[in-house]
């Protein structure tokens, strides 16, 4: 039976859950078995080297990257962007599959923003030391080294890696705090307080599982005009860095 996956929400891409989610479905399918070919449909996608016979020793997430770990010291790193999805059974347009001797994932990208790169571990290493710790280990000392608003420190990835727009948004208005807050002037307690309503936020996103893209419901993304699920007060949007930013201006005054 063929595996119907879910349209996006307006303007959502993923983020930590979602590609924790994917890691998930990748992992029984495809960790240790062998690479039997590396099917590349879309000529921006170019390896530099044949993965035949390459064994797939491990499949695991850091920050938004999707990572397989080799043999011969290599590593499939891909990125799925605003659009990247894995689907296993054949869908009518795929960027890249990869055949192992039992199963087949297609990584399906609509709009073909996603990376995938072989790296080396050498290489690999000095590309995440580039992050942020992940949001379930991150320090407060972290976001008050800048005096940026509290929700632009929160997508830079090398402060906390993983968060995007929607759980920045989530996050806060968990948190009651206003998104233009300059990072470095929130109280300890409100960066306790932000820290636990991240890890709610991401917990509450792992929970849809494969779904998400067709159940996930929000408190403050994208529902401009609609009523705040606390005080009633109609959600607003603001610009920030280039970045739409949702939250309520009674209960995040």
């Amino acid at each position: 039976m063929r595996v119907q996956f879910p349209p996006r929400a307006p303007f959502t891409m993923p983020e930590l859950p979602e590609v924790e989610i994917v890691v998930r479905q990748l992992r029984p399918r495809l960790r240790g078995q062998t690479i039997r070919r590396v099917e590349i449909c879309d000529p921006k996608i170019k390896l530099n080297h044949n993965l035949t016979g390459s064994r797939i020793h491990r499949i695991h997430r850091r920050a938004k990257f999707i990572i397989f770990d080799l043999s011969r010291q290599q590593h499939l790193v891909i990125h799925l962007r605003m659009t990247g999805w894995f689907e296993y059974v054949r869908p009518a347009r795929y960027r890249l599959a990869i055949h192992t001797g039992k199963n087949v994932a297609y990584f399906t990208d609509s709009r073909r923003f996603g990376t995938v790169e072989l790296l080396s571990t050498v290489e690999l290493t000095a590309k995440l030391a580039k992050l942020g710790p992940e949001p379930f280990q991150f320090e407060s000392r972290r976001l008050q080294s800048t005096t940026r608003p509290i929700k632009v420190a929160l997508l830079d990835q090398s402060l906390i890696a993983g968060v995007g727009n929607i759980y920045a948004c989530e996050s806060l208005w968990r948190a009651r705090l206003n998104p233009r807050r300059p990072a470095h002037r929130l109280a300890p307690t409100e960066y306790q307080r932000l820290q636990r309503s991240l890890v709610a936020a991401l917990r509450k996103g792992l929970r849809y599982g494969p779904r998400i893209f067709a159940v996930q419901e929000f408190f403050a993304y994208d529902r401009t005009g609609k009523p705040c699920r606390r005080c009633r007060t109609p959600i607003r949007r603001i610009v920030l860095a280039q970045r739409s930013t949702f939250y309520c201006p009674h209960c995040q005054a």
